[in-house]
């Protein structure tokens, strides 16, 4: 029996757009699913057919063989296929995490006797050991989701559909979300995984990829997954092993094409890529240590010490390895030369009350400076005080100790606190959660109009924050702000934070749940509004390469505590410890970690410039010559020897369908 069938299934929302259009597909009992699509194409709403949620205009779909439109399958259908969302917040019901992953089981009909030893088994599996009794409201996003997982978890159900479940984890927590999937699945449990994250595909089974309501793609990953030309025209991306084997096929490598990285790291090494055989005073490159359980990762990770603050490889900044990378890289970036806009000393935080034992402490003896012009990234594990952080900046929360200063001045000071207030702007996670106005322009309008402006001042001030965001106010300030598309709407968001012309822009996780393309696009946009405007601009992000590219300083958290604060060079140098505390560095700094390359660069190589260096470094073979074993690597799943797909030029053919996103520097859409 299949756990899942779609036959001819169509559904609208609004009864004229087809949110799904007659699909039809099977998921096998105790199979392991990945479904990709851009934004819009159908993944929840067929997430919520699964669960009944949603039930189908036309078609059928059945649920362990019921269907799910007799309203006497209902229980029975809920009971068996367990549904994560993407936004916990729209999960979690009960004011503390015990209440909260005891709920569903609750429900169902789990006796009281057995409940605690599910919560408490459920807890453990995702991380979460010693958290039963928290308030949920004081959670992060990334630890609210674990509770919504353990919830969906603790049901024990036959089928769990994740809807994006990784959105809001840091690195460590979607490994840890991984394995927790695949181990579930071994047990015999159907795993439905929908994901924005290619590398996650590439563990799946089988992926399907929809667009606009409908099947586009199905099969192996390594069918659907190194067909990088069909993926972007998708809003998708090739996986990074897929764009590192085309770009070493560009640069003269003989690789296969790989979907998954060890695969290609295999691969590479066989060709006579070994670690310790790369640039003078190169570290190595050993492989970092995981540091995680077979449960999932402990809340809170901590490093033996501080990262360690050298240089890929010890050398002095702009001093490149070799010409190559004089002509193709940066030096290592430094903090911007500028008068101190912002300064953070001693500072903690609590939302117990300072009282509150050290554990529950959000922030503990936090100093740092943001500078004119700086573009400062953020990172740290889930539950680090990232989010805390940044409030803190933009005078929403208030500290427990130290102190927060802006030109000098105290943000504790109520005469100051509405000036900062007016100086710095803050884009939160999901930024079109922000919206509330009728239209765009009312929208937008909101801030500048509680400046006391003019209308024609307002006015002026809505059109240039629109045309900023790349947005016609002739055309769109009149529409709703929910009847636009969700990038859309994310960039009104932003205008109405630009439109009050902020000193310091904050923007927390702000691609959060947005297709690869969209992503691109949008952390283009800030980049340009960023060297227009030379705002000083902090960015909270779990993804590194976005950080590595856009930032010129990124500083790490580790349990409240400030333990890195450099160039993104630097700071990603020492794998290991970045590690050690639940996070991850840059694609291509790992694996010329693990090629002995590290010290070929001083800064973040892109995927072309890594293609280079190895081509120039592969055991002096010419460009084309195979040497033995060049074979043993990923072998083509279609029989052919190399399918012209796979030897696209890094799929540098950017987004289609008119999104109008230019490749990025590493050959993707992003």
């Amino acid at each position: 029996m299949n756990a899942v069938e779609f036959k001819d299934v169509s559904y609208s929302y609004d009864g004229q757009t087809l949110a799904l259009d007659g699909v039809t597909l099977s998921i096998a009992q105790g199979s392991f699913v990945c479904i990709l699509g851009g934004n819009g194409s159908g993944k929840s709403t067929l997430a919520r057919h699964v669960d009944a949620l949603l039930l189908p205009d036309a078609g059928e779909v059945q649920v362990v063989g019921l269907d799910t439109s007799d309203s006497a399958n209902l229980f029975e259908v809920r009971r068996s296929a367990g549904l994560v969302f993407q936004n916990p917040d729209d999960q979690i019901v009960a004011a503390v995490v015990e209440d909260d992953v005891a709920f569903g089981p609750e429900n169902i009909g789990v006796p009281s006797s057995e409940l605690p030893g599910r919560v408490q088994e459920a807890l453990g599996r995702v991380g979460l050991q010693g958290f039963a009794k928290r308030e949920t409201f004081a959670l992060s996003g990334g630890q609210k989701q674990r509770v919504a997982i353990a919830g969906a978890y603790a049901m024990d159900p036959r089928i769990i559909v994740f809807d994006e479940a990784a959105s809001m984890l840091d690195p460590r927590g979607r490994r840890g979300l991984m394995r927790l999937c695949r181990e579930l699945n071994d047990a015999g449990m159907t795993i439905v995984l929908i994901t924005h994250f290619m590398e996650e595909a590439a563990g799946a089974d089988r992926v399907i990829v929809l667009d606009r309501g409908a099947v586009a793609m199905d099969g192996a990953p390594d069918e659907v997954l190194s067909q990088a030309r069909q993926l972007q025209g998708l809003d998708l991306e090739a996986p990074f092993a897929v764009q590192m084997s085309m770009a070493l096929q560009d640069a003269g490598v003989l690789v296969d094409v790989c979907v998954e990285e060890e695969r290609l790291e295999q691969q590479l090494q066989r060709l006579g890529m070994a670690a310790g055989a790369g640039c003078d005073g190169d570290a190595g490159g050993e492989g970092a240590a995981e540091g995680e359980g077979p449960s999932g990762e402990g809340e809170g990770p901590s490093s033996e010490g501080p990262v360690r603050a050298n240089c890929l490889d010890g050398r002095v900044a702009g001093e490149p390895a070799t010409a190559r990378a004089a002509e193709a890289t940066p030096s290592c970036a430094t903090a911007v030369e500028g008068e101190a806009i912002m300064s953070l000393r001693n500072v903690g935080f609590s939302y117990a009350g300072k009282g509150a034992a050290v554990g529950l402490q959000a922030l503990k003896d936090v100093s740092f400076s943001l500078n004119e012009g700086d573009f400062l990234g953020i990172a740290g594990h889930t539950g680090s005080g990232k989010s805390t952080l940044v409030q803190l900046m933009a005078a929403l929360l208030q500290p427990t100790a130290g102190e927060v200063l802006a030109r000098g001045r105290n943000l504790a000071d109520k005469r100051n606190t509405e000036e900062i207030r007016r100086a710095v702007g803050m884009v939160f996670q999901y930024p079109e959660h922000q919206l509330f106005a009728p239209t765009v322009f009312e929208d937008v309008a909101f801030g500048p109009r509680n400046l006391g402006l003019s209308q024609e001042d307002v006015a002026e001030r809505v059109r240039e924050a629109l045309r900023l965001v790349h947005l016609d106010a002739d055309e769109v300030g009149g529409k709703s702000p929910f009847a636009l598309s969700g990038g859309q709407q994310r960039r009104v968001a932003l205008a109405g934070v630009l439109a009050m012309r902020p000193r310091v822009l904050i923007l927390d996780e702000p691609t959060a749940g947005l297709d690869p393309c969209a992503h691109g696009r949008f952390l283009d946009l800030i980049a340009e509004l960023h060297e227009a405007s030379n705002v000083a601009t902090v960015m909270v992000s779990h993804n590194m390469d976005d950080l590595a590219k856009l930032c010129n300083r990124v500083l790490l958290l580790n349990r409240g505590e400030v333990v890195a604060d450099g160039a993104p060079a630097t700071i990603f140098s020492d794998e290991e410890a970045i590690r050690g505390i639940g996070l991850g560095v840059p694609h291509t700094v790992h694996l010329a970690h693990v090629l002995g390359l590290g010290g070929c660069f001083c800064g973040i190589p892109t995927i072309p410039e890594l293609a280079a260096q190895v081509a120039e470094r592969w055991q002096g073979k010419a460009p084309g010559e195979r040497p033995p074993g060049a074979d043993a690597g990923c072998e083509p799943t279609d029989g052919s020897e190399l399918p012209p797909d796979r030897h696209a030029p890094g799929a540098d053919a950017g987004c289609e369908r008119g999104c109008g996103h230019e490749p990025g520097p590493n050959g993707g859409s992003a």
